[in-house]
């Protein structure tokens, strides 16, 4: 009798490997059912407990952004502070830089200064010594011109100047680094401040000598242009005088002879002077005649370009030589006594076309 099939199972075919036999499994429908629906379930469970595990996972790094974040804030409020302090750092140390240019101006003018004063110095004492020399048997007392001690300000050095800020790393040391950087500013500004107020009293101080020394130079200076203007007018007349005093002792003309007593022409001018007074050219010429002869004494002899010849006896000394040319109050001797003379003086004569003449004629003393 044929057997009726089971509805109620389901026959699952097993292949397994080649070469061995299909194997036939025969489950209930409900468990057939029941298989997919509890490994649905399993899956479904399974990617519930990952999805739980992956927003506890996210969360948690939210959270640790969260609080990166607020480091991150934090250290850029830190970042933001120290830069607006270094900023500020940096606008003083500016300052105190150009405070510095401003300082060393004032050196080199102060420098300047003194350059200055040492000129006027140094001028007022070749003026001295000139004084001195152009002045016989003077003595010239030395007057030294200077700055006081109380008012000598000492000079600071250039390189005592340079503001140095040595940067601080971590978080820790930002409040002590901005208030030492911040007094070190400030004392560096007070330094600054008294160094200023130092070098302005030393300037005017060396201002105020240095109108001094100009005012005394200037009243030197006039004094010499004076001599200088005398001189110089001395120079230009036609007929310069040949000598430094202007007394005549004996005039051109008929005269008492002092040795004989009796009534003589003397040809010139006698001028008195002392011995070694300085002898000058009346006017350029050549050198005829430099020598010593009985009662003219030591005497020199000028020929000049007009025609003229000018006589010069009783010299001292001769400081020219025949053949010399001469220029218009060139020194050409010394005054002296030699030869028939009773005393210091220079015989002057002025000789046109081999005659004498009146030297007055031609200059005055």
């Amino acid at each position: 009798m044929k057997s009726q099939p089971d509805h109620n199972r389901i026959t699952l075919l097993v292949v397994r490997d080649a070469g061995r036999p299909v194997k036939q499994l025969q489950i209930s429908k409900p468990l057939a059912f029941a298989l997919p629906a509890a490994a649905a379930l399993s899956l479904s469970s399974l990617v519930t407990s990952m999805h739980f595990h992956a927003s506890q996972s996210i969360s948690q790094l939210e959270a640790e952004a969260a609080a990166l974040s607020l480091t991150n804030l934090r250290m850029e409020m830190k970042v933001a502070d120290k830069d607006k302090d270094l900023m500020q750092l940096r606008t003083q140390v500016s300052e105190l830089s150009e405070e510095a240019d401003n300082i060393k101006d004032k050196l080199k003018s102060v420098n300047a200064l003194e350059q200055e004063l040492q000129s006027l110095i140094n001028k007022s004492k070749g003026s001295a010594a000139e004084t001195k020399e152009s002045k016989t048997g003077s003595t010239a007392s030395n007057s030294t011109l200077g700055l006081s001690s109380r008012n000598a300000v000492p000079i600071p050095n250039e390189t005592s100047f340079k503001a140095t800020i040595t940067s601080q790393v971590g978080g820790e040391y930002i409040a002590s680094y901005q208030n030492e950087s911040l007094n070190l500013v400030e004392e560096t500004k007070d330094d600054f401040e008294e160094i200023h107020g130092m070098l302005d009293e030393m300037v005017e101080s060396i201002t105020q000598t240095i109108t001094l020394a100009e005012h005394a130079n200037n009243v030197q200076a006039n004094q010499q242009a004076k001599k200088a203007q005398a001189e110089k007018a001395r120079l230009n007349a036609a007929v310069l005088w040949p000598t430094d005093s202007r007394v005549i002792s004996s005039s051109f003309g008929y005269r008492t002879d002092p040795f004989k007593g009796l009534s003589a022409f003397h040809s010139g001018v006698d001028i008195a002077g002392n011995l070694g007074d300085p002898v000058y050219a009346a006017l350029d010429g050549e050198v005829v005649t430099s020598e010593q002869m009985g009662a003219r004494g030591k005497y020199v002899v000028i020929k000049h370009s007009n025609g003229l010849e000018t006589w010069y006896m009783h010299l001292q000394a001769m400081n020219v030589s025949a053949g010399d040319m001469v220029n218009k109050g060139q020194k050409i001797g010394l005054l002296g006594n030699t030869g028939r003379s009773t005393g210091p003086h220079l015989h002057f004569q002025v000789v046109k076309q081999n005659k004498t003449v009146d030297p007055l004629d031609y200059v005055k003393p």
